[in-house]
């Protein structure tokens, strides 16, 4: 388990009194302060990692149950928009036969020992799709948090559009679904919009084994 998941962990049941029936939830403040200190060491773009941005400030209050205002709907949302970016092609299919390996892969952000949060350099992040959603019919080892993209291509076709919101979802799917706990692969970094464009492609080719009937 790494240093800041312990001292969170310690944090919580210290704030729990162990025994409460009622214990007290840690702040959005207080959690970010562990993290300052667990990570006191790190490089300076690797703190930033665990610093929350404005969406994600207003998410954890959605988290913790207030509701959002309209406003601050709009808000994410079109923070959301900003941050999506396109390959440099203009294409948004890409390879499907890398997105799927991309899909199966979740591989990612591994952390260097040290204590100082460098990341291991020594290969591209997964897309780890299947941890959420089902893909190909075929493949068993798949999540249900999300859901099923069996067939997606079938039923929704590959026009520019279809492609365009596929894309859009993959690389930060808060412009469409504020809050969601689809991960925003491509506006954090996790992914190139190569990449992206590449799990597009395993989604919507008919050529993919997404898409055979």
């Amino acid at each position: 388990m790494s240093k800041a998941r312990l001292a969170v962990v310690g944090f919580v049941a210290a704030l729990g009194g162990g025994c409460t029936s009622q214990p007290i939830a840690p702040s959005v403040e207080d959690m970010q302060r562990v993290l300052d200190e667990a990570y006191a060491s790190a490089r300076p773009q690797y703190k930033q990692r665990a610093v929350q941005d404005e969406s994600q400030v207003l998410c954890s209050k959605q988290a913790a149950g207030q509701q959002l205002n309209g406003a601050e709907v709009q808000k994410v949302i079109e923070s959301a928009r900003a941050s999506i970016k396109y390959p440099a092609s203009g294409k948004l299919m890409g390879d499907w036969r890398v997105g799927e390996k991309l899909a199966l892969d979740g591989y990612g952000m591994r952390l260097l020992p040290g204590g100082r949060g460098d990341v291991a350099p020594n290969r591209p992040n997964g897309a780890n799709c299947y941890a959420c959603h089902q893909l190909n019919p075929n493949e068993v080892n798949a999540g249900n948090l999300g859901v099923s993209l069996t067939g997606f291509g079938v039923t929704r076709g590959n026009t520019p559009d279809v492609q365009k919101y596929v894309y859009e979802k993959v690389y930060n799917a808060w412009a469409f679904f504020p809050c969601s706990n689809m991960p925003r692969l491509g506006a954090n970094g996790y992914l190139t919009p190569e990449q992206v464009a590449h799990v597009v492609a395993f989604v919507l080719d008919p050529e993919s084994p997404v898409n055979k009937r």
